[in-house]
């Protein structure tokens, strides 16, 4: 660069390949400026071999956001579709389901028939039992009661209505036989259970009669008979409070004949 501002291509002829051997060897005067050029023409011929670059394609680290790679998994593969020949075949290779049959409800037995129309005859004779007793026939009730036992042993309503006939009667002895077998199949026959502490109470079994009362109470605290028998039974075991207690709430209840007791229970 420097040499060409000081020699110019118009100032000097050109030169062959060996003058210019020649003068770059034998002229000394020159050789500070030749050297100079000489240097300055091999940087012009490397600069010539280099590629030119755009300052526009250089771009500095920190202008772009940096790069993270991520592993992302590989893509499920996609359920294969089945085609008609393909279900068919892996049909055949699954086993078969059997299903399990409706099982159909047993036959009734003869027995089980017999007893079924047992039971129904006696429901049907302790309603005509409960249709006499309400209407106070006795007799009727009992022989009504007493059919529909002999049809099944096991129904209590029946025993405890045929009791309950005897009860009003007067026969307390013979109602106590029915009163328990009625409540051996019932525990907690609430007509059985009254019925027999009053018989009971009769009987002179004034312990056993307070027992059913309690029991007959706590199931049914609202019956004014039981109450007046329970009232009547502390009564006769000395305690008064008690029975104007159980009276007294027998009259709040208005049942009949609860006041009169009541008064002879606080006059006594």
């Amino acid at each position: 660069r420097w040499l060409k501002r000081s020699v110019g291509p118009a100032d000097r002829p050109p030169l062959s390949h060996g003058s210019v051997h020649r003068g770059l060897t034998n002229c000394s005067a020159h050789e500070p400026a030749l050297a100079m050029g000489g240097a300055c023409c091999r940087e012009e011929r490397e600069a010539e071999k280099l590629p030119e670059r755009d300052d526009m394609d250089i771009k500095a680290a920190h202008d772009e956001p940096p790069v993270f790679v991520v592993q992302l998994p590989a893509p499920t593969p996609a359920k294969q579709m089945k085609t008609p020949a393909t279900a068919k075949a892996s049909s055949k290779s699954l086993p078969k389901s059997s299903t399990p049959k409706r099982r159909t409800p047993d036959a009734p037995t003869p027995e089980e028939k017999r007893k079924d129309r047992a039971d129904k005859e006696s429901v049907a004779l302790q309603k005509k039992g409960e249709e006499a007793f309400e209407r106070r026939n006795w007799d009727d009730a009992a022989k009504y009661y007493t059919e529909a036992i002999e049809a099944n042993a096991d129904n209590a309503v029946a025993y405890a209505g045929r009791a309950g006939v005897r009860v009003r009667s007067g026969d307390f002895a013979a109602a106590l036989p029915d009163l328990d077998q009625a409540l051996r199949i019932e525990p907690q026959n609430l007509y059985a259970l009254r019925d027999r502490a009053e018989a009971r109470a009769k009987l002179g079994d004034l312990d056993g009669a307070l027992e059913d009362y309690n029991t007959k109470l706590t199931l049914a605290p609202g019956d004014g008979r039981a109450l007046c028998g329970r009232g009547e039974t502390r009564l006769q075991k000395g305690d008064r409070e008690g029975a104007i207690s159980d009276l007294s709430l027998a009259v709040r209840l208005t049942y009949p004949g609860a006041q009169d007791k009541l008064t002879a229970a606080k006059k006594g």
